[in-house]
C-alpha cells in the first residue's frame, strides 16, 4: 500500500513538471527569458536607432550645406532613413544660397524623400515674409514650403513699403521666387508705410502674392473694404505699385456688388451699385464701374456705359453712349 502511494506521488510530480514546461513554451510569459531575447534581437535589427542630446545637425548636397538645425533630442533611424527631432530650430538654403529659417516643437526629416516636417508652434522666416502655423512641410528639392492650420503671416514689399498681413487655413511658399498662395478663409489687410495713407482690407478663398511683380490675385468670394466703401466679386487683382499713380490699384471682376456710405445733407445714406467690372484708383479716391453698371441712390436708379463713384460725395458721373453728365 505504501509502495503504491509513493509510486503515484512520483509520477504525479513528473506530470506536473512536464505540464509547466509545455505551458511556458506555449505562452508569451513575462518570465520567459528566451522569448524576451528573441524580441530584443528582432527589435534591434528592425530599428537600428541612435539617440543624441543637444545636437547640431547638418546635411550636405553637392558639396554645400543645405539643411541645418539644433535640437534638444535627436533620433536617427538608419533603416528608414528618417531623423526625428525635439524642439528643432535651424536654417535651410535654396540652390541660390538664400536662407530659410524655421522652428517647431517636434519634427522629422526624411532623407530619401527630401522632406522636413515640423509640428507645434511652427515658425517660418523668409526675410521678406514671416509666418506661423501648426504644421510645416518643406520640400527640400522643390524649394517649396507648405503651412497648415491657423496660418498667420506678414510680408514686406520693399519696393512700395507695404506690409501685407494675411490669415488663412493653409499657405504655400516658394522662397526662391518670393511668391506665395494662401487657401481657405483668407483675410488680411495691406498696411501702407505712411500713417495718413489708406489701408485696404480683403477676403477671399484663395490669395496669391507675387512680390517681385508687386501683384496679388484673389479668387472666390472676394471682398474689398476701404473706408466707407465695401465691394465683393468672384475675382480680383491688386497692383501694389499703383497706389499713388493715376492707374488702377485694385480691380474686381464678375458679379461686382458695391455698398458705400456717403454724406447727403448732413446724414449718411447707403449707395449700392452693380456691374461686371470695378476699377479702384486710390490716388483719386474713385471707383469706375463698367459692364452694365447700375447705381441705386435714394429713389434714383442710374445706368450708363461707365459710372464713376467718388468717395465722400453723392455726385455720380455717368458716361452714356451719346452723353456725359453728372447727377447729384
Amino acid at each position: 500500500m505504501i509502495e503504491k502511494r509513493h509510486t503515484f506521488t512520483f509520477y504525479g510530480f513528473i506530470f506536473l513538471n512536464v505540464l509547466v514546461i509545455l505551458i511556458s513554451f506555449s505562452f508569451d510569459l513575462d518570465g520567459n527569458p528566451f522569448k524576451k531575447a528573441q524580441k530584443a534581437k528582432s527589435v534591434g535589427e528592425t530599428l537600428e536607432e541612435s539617440f543624441f542630446k543637444k545636437v547640431n545637425f547638418y546635411t550636405y548636397q553637392d558639396g554645400r550645406e543645405f539643411l541645418h538645425l539644433d535640437s534638444d533630442d535627436l533620433t536617427i533611424n538608419q533603416t528608414t532613413g528618417k531623423t526625428y527631432f525635439f524642439n528643432p530650430e535651424g536654417e535651410g538654403y535654396t540652390k541660390s544660397g538664400r536662407e530659410i529659417n524655421y522652428r517647431g516643437q517636434r519634427g522629422v526629416y526624411s532623407q530619401n524623400e527630401g522632406l522636413l516636417k515640423l509640428e507645434g508652434d511652427v515658425a517660418l522666416d523668409l526675410a521678406e515674409t514671416k509666418a506661423t502655423s501648426d504644421h510645416l512641410t518643406y520640400y527640400v528639392n522643390k524649394e517649396k514650403a507648405d503651412l497648415k492650420g491657423t496660418v498667420k503671416s506678414q510680408s514686406f514689399v520693399e519696393s512700395t513699403g507695404d506690409r501685407i498681413k494675411i490669415n488663412s487655413d493653409a499657405a504655400t511658399f516658394y522662397p526662391m521666387k518670393k511668391t506665395s498662395t494662401y487657401q481657405g478663409n483668407v483675410n488680411g489687410q495691406i498696411v501702407r508705410k505712411r500713417v495718413y495713407e489708406e489701408n485696404i482690407k480683403f477676403k477671399s478663398n484663395i490669395f496669391s502674392l507675387d512680390i517681385p511683380t508687386n501683384y496679388a490675385e484673389l479668387l472666390g468670394n472676394v471682398f474689398i473694404e476701404k473706408q466707407q466703401l465695401k465691394a465683393s466679386s468672384l475675382r480680383g487683382e491688386i497692383y501694389l505699385e499703383n497706389y499713388n499713380k493715376k492707374l488702377k490699384y485694385f480691380v474686381l471682376y464678375d458679379d461686382v456688388k458695391v455698398s458705400e456710405k456717403v454724406m447727403l445733407e448732413g446724414n449718411f445714406i447707403e449707395r449700392k451699385a452693380f456691374s461686371e467690372k470695378l476699377e479702384g484708383l486710390m490716388s483719386e479716391n474713385k471707383v469706375i464701374l463698367t459692364g452694365f453698371p447700375k447705381v441705386f441712390q435714394l429713389d434714383d436708379v442710374i445706368k450708363g456705359n461707365k459710372i464713376v463713384l467718388r468717395e465722400n460725395t453723392e455726385v455720380v458721373e455717368v458716361d452714356d453712349a451719346n452723353s456725359n453728365f453728372k447727377l447729384k
